[in-house]
């Protein structure tokens, strides 16, 4: 049995094409799992693998004489994608420009995101890396302006019946289990920002998701790593700000949805469990920024030998 995850619980399958190994030892450093090594001068599978094979490719991937094959764990060779014909790599500066212009956009122009950008963030979102593969992110996709509203409300109606747990009195009886931090968080944030939410849901302003035409929610099973949606989300604000799409990370629907009743998790195609999870809206920006912001870190702890 392999690593479990929601997709799979077995090993990934390896096969290695003696006549085409050159016994060069790419694969055999490239895999931290020890499931290769070199034995007269050729590739073989090792009696010394730790978790047995997790379906990465890399050993594929790093092959110069396409000698490796993987399958199992939802991964063929199918997955693996020439390189040779992209274009020079991305320098620091054009890296910079693009995250130097991202803004968090919350306003945006009357006109919808078609289908191609939407599918062509979606293939960048294929390449985040995960924390063991196969990747457990889903992706819940709300493609257009009122789509989006209807979702807004289901989630602002949720609030509504969720309202009582963020009274001041049942913050005090539940500051022992929480801690200090989080019920502060609640009382300064999380109470004050409901309220908001549903005065500007009863006016039919959406203030949640500020009707958006495009929003994803990235979503992860109890399988996968917590940063597992995080980074994969992050491709995809990437991706978006390249096509010249303006983005916001909006963490508060996930709460809602993770505790939310049955039938709205049920609406939206997500039965089970599902702790992590971020949402990203995006769209044509309405005003244009003429000013990058450099937000201060917390600190570095910077150790040199």
């Amino acid at each position: 049995m392999g690593i479990i995850t929601s997709r799979t619980r077995e090993n990934g399958q390896l096969r290695i094409d003696e006549e085409r190994c050159t016994g060069c030892g790419l694969c055999v450093g490239v895999c931290k799992d020890f499931s290769l090594e070199l034995r007269n001068g050729k590739a073989v599978l090792s009696s010394k693998s730790v978790f047995g094979c997790i379906g990465c490719g890399q050993c594929a991937a790093v092959c110069p004489e396409d000698a490796i094959t993987v399958s199992g764990r939802e991964f063929s060779m199918d997955d693996l994608l020439p390189l040779d014909f992209l274009k020079e790599k991305a320098d620091y500066g054009s890296w910079m420009s693009l995250i130097t212009r991202r803004r968090s956009v919350r306003d945006f122009r009357d006109r919808e995101v078609d289908r191609d950008t939407v599918d062509r963030i979606l293939k960048a979102v294929q390449l985040a890396p995960v924390g063991i593969p196969p990747s457990d992110v889903g992706v819940l996709v709300l493609h257009g302006t009122a789509r989006v509203r209807e979702f807004s409300w289901d989630i602002i109606n949720q609030m509504k019946r969720s309202r009582f747990f963020f009274s001041g009195w049942m913050l005090f009886l539940i500051r022992p289990f929480l801690g200090k931090e989080a019920v502060e968080l609640f009382s300064s944030f999380g109470a004050p920002l409901l309220d908001k939410l549903i005065r500007a849901r009863d006016r039919d302003e959406n203030l949640l998701l500020y009707d958006a035409p495009l929003a994803m929610y990235f979503y992860s099973t109890s399988y996968s790593d917590p940063a597992d949606p995080i980074i994969t989300a992050t491709y995809a604000m990437l991706a978006a700000e390249s096509l010249g799409l303006g983005t916001c990370f909006i963490g508060t629907p996930h709460y809602f949805l993770r505790y939310g009743s049955k039938k709205l998790k049920a609406k939206y195609g997500l039965e089970g469990k599902h702790p992590n999870g971020i949402m990203l809206i995006m769209g044509y920006p309405r005003y244009k920024f003429r000013k990058g912001i450099r937000r201060s870190l917390a600190g570095i702890t910077y150790m040199d030998h």
